[in-house]
């Protein structure tokens, strides 16, 4: 009986909520660089979907007879562009867990090496898109 009430009440809450859309909280991240403090950060999926042909976000991850080494690339809608490099195998590792739905934060010294770099995959970050 018991069973019974459970499902009976399941069935009720689900009817009284199913014209209801729910939505999940997104988060555009549009690309952006501060040379000054030598740091840029943007989504994917948002830089894909800008209305300008300029932004974009990534890295290339290479592996070769000498190591591995990590190139992060980013440019904003003003045209600034960015860029840091490392062969750090946490960098590399870090930047292998990219996904189309990722958000990347890096920064460098004034060499251009990486001194940071944060890959987050979150569900609030939009996909990246054709």
């Amino acid at each position: 009986m018991k069973k019974q009430t459970l499902i009976a009440g399941l069935a009720i809450a689900t009817l009284g909520f199913g014209g209801t859309a729910w939505a999940g909280l997104k988060l555009p991240v549009p690309v952006t660089i501060s040379v000054a403090a030598r740091t840029a950060f943007g989504s994917l999926g948002s830089a894909r979907a800008s209305a300008d042909n300029k932004q974009y976000i990534g890295v290339s991850t290479r592996i070769y007879v000498g190591g591995v080494d990590v190139s992060v690339y980013a440019e904003d809608a003003s045209g600034n562009f960015a860029t840091c490099y490392s062969s750090n195998p946490g960098f590399v590792a870090a930047a292998r867990a990219l996904a189309s739905d990722s958000y990347v934060l890096f920064a460098w010294n004034t060499a251009g090496e990486c001194t940071e770099l944060s890959v987050y995959t979150m569900s609030y970050y939009e996909p990246k898109t054709p």
